[in-house]
């Protein structure tokens, strides 16, 4: 997607290149550390077998998450594994094409002192807002995340509402039985006062599923999706979006 392309052209934000032999050192030492890893886990399965298996599932779902993002289809696949097919199938053969297992980009957070006092106020917000583990982010903030990630990944193209209602996780009755539009505009509403003076969105156009809400500045959004993506909690983001080129 055009939003992605243009944030990886911007080189202020990025790391330079490293080099293949460090490239290689770096590997090997992962390897390496991985053994050891594989090896501790080996020995807390036999000495606490029982403990072992309530925790392994949610470190296999951490690690295909920080892989591929969400993926409905997979993560129903993954249950049932977990279930009762892990019997007659290996984990490795429930895995996604190899091609398909991409790891999910690496950007930098905007520089926030280069930026005008105002931009600079509206990023020490979301900085403080979005803090802490985000596995344990209410309902409210866990859609103020998406949202802003989603939109600003898009820019003033925008997103429709029902995709947004979709990664959000709401059905037609939306959480705790608020509808899908009001939850998105409880979030909407949330984020444009931590924005102020700025104008943080474009007034949405539509109805229903195919209401269309957008960033106001293309130039905002850029920075906004640098932002949301330097963060651990862009797992919550969909893979698609993220991995777009």
């Amino acid at each position: 997607m055009m939003r992605l392309r243009q944030i990886n052209k911007n080189k202020p934000y990025y790391g330079t290149p490293r080099t293949k032999e460090q490239m290689s050192a770096d590997a090997d030492h992962q390897r390496s550390k991985n053994e050891k890893y594989l090896k501790a886990l080996k020995t807390l399965a036999e000495k606490d077998p029982e403990g072992f298996s309530s925790l392994a599932p949610e470190l296999i779902k951490r690690s295909i998450w920080n892989l591929n993002g969400p993926d409905p289809y997979f993560s129903e696949k993954l249950s049932n594994w977990f279930e009762i097919a892990y019997k007659w199938e290996d984990f490795g053969d429930i895995l996604p094409k190899e091609t398909q297992l991409r790891k999910r980009i690496q950007v930098d957070a905007p520089r926030i002192d280069r930026l005008p006092e105002n931009q600079t106020r509206f990023f020490e917000k979301l900085t403080q807002k979005f803090s802490g583990d985000h596995q344990r982010w209410d309902a409210p903030t866990r859609d103020q995340f998406i949202i802003l990630g989603m939109l600003a990944m898009e820019g003033t193209s925008g997103v429709r509402q029902g995709k947004l209602a979709h990664f959000m996780g709401n059905g037609l009755d939306g959480i705790g039985g608020l509808p899908s539009s009001n939850a998105i505009r409880a979030a909407k509403i949330a984020l444009s006062r931590y924005a102020k003076p700025i104008q943080l969105f474009s007034p949405a156009k539509g109805n229903g599923d195919e209401r269309l809400h957008s960033f106001a500045d293309e130039g905002l959004a850029d920075l906004v999706a640098r932002f949301v993506l330097s963060q651990k909690a862009s797992i919550l983001l969909p893979a698609a979006m993220i991995h777009a080129r």
